[in-house]
């Protein structure tokens, strides 16, 4: 039911590039994947990034992307921390967040010209924002919970519940958030990040891109793919990172892309190869 790729695909005019599991797993480059790329864009394709990773800034994932020889500016960067706080922003205007979250969110909140709020002054928080947070503590979740439970809203940057890093899987943002809407008693009122088809929408107005001509490329069913189905672009899904041929050819996820526009590449080469 899903397509191999063997070549260029007709119509495209842009790529919606995941970096975690495509790019890069860890802090360890996918050279195929990279050397692709920088090929397809020598041809001249719109290249724009997305990652559901919100723990690093636009502007620092553009110096890694630099260091690794693809100079993009931060505006073609696109990260969930950066997405829930534009969302915010066009909601809510500037207003008074708590954060559970890294460097990177809490930097893009403050770019959107949110104030950001301590520990001590939480509970009067308007939202409270999550993302993967490797510094957790007990005093953090203690402090959402009770901003929560007076009503602030609840945006969590993205629910990927596992994120791949060198030597395997770790605890992603998802499991988190678990916790919050276990404690408080509450759903998250927002996500984010992908697969909201929000992300298509904001793409396609911002950048003046068609539908027909966008292709979302990612390593994950739940979240690249299920973006580009609920969205009505074309998915290509690399196996260099979370998904493997395996999940493939066993049919997993068979019944809920049935009909869908959706690729398969064994690395990004399949793609660029003929192009």
């Amino acid at each position: 039911m899903f397509k191999r790729i063997y070549g260029c695909l007709d119509d495209l005019e842009a790529l919606l590039v995941d970096l975690d599991g495509v790019i890069w797993i860890g802090s360890k480059p996918i050279e195929e994947n990279l050397k692709a790329l920088k090929k397809l864009m020598r041809k001249g394709a719109m290249v724009l990034f997305l990652t559901n990773n919100s723990t690093r800034s636009r502007a620092s994932y553009g110096e890694t992307l630099k260091r690794l020889g693809i100079e993009v500016s931060s505006e073609m960067i696109l990260t969930s921390g950066f997405l829930a706080s534009e969302w915010l922003r066009q909601r809510e205007g500037s207003t008074e967040v708590y954060i559970v979250g890294e460097e990177g969110l809490i930097e893009e909140l403050i770019l959107a010209g949110h104030k950001i709020l301590t520990v001590s002054d939480a509970e009067r928080a308007r939202a409270v924002v999550v993302g993967l947070d490797r510094n957790l503590n007990y005093i953090k979740l203690r402090a959402s919970v009770r901003a929560l439970l007076r009503g602030a809203l609840f945006i969590a940057t993205n629910t990927d519940h596992l994120i791949p890093v060198e030597d395997g899987l770790d605890p992603g943002a998802g499991s988190i958030i678990a916790a919050l809407e276990r404690a408080s008693g509450r759903s998250v009122d927002y996500i984010a990040g992908k697969p909201n088809p929000w992300i298509i929408e904001y793409v396609v107005n911002k950048y003046r891109i068609s539908r027909k001509g966008l292709a979302v490329i990612g390593d994950r069913f739940d979240t690249d793919m299920k973006l580009a189905a609920n969205s009505g672009v074309k998915g290509i899904l690399v196996l260099t990172g979370f998904t493997s041929e395996k999940d493939i050819e066993g049919g997993k996820y068979a019944v809920e892309y049935h009909g869908r526009e959706i690729y398969i590449a064994r690395t990004l080469m399949d793609l660029a190869e003929y192009c």
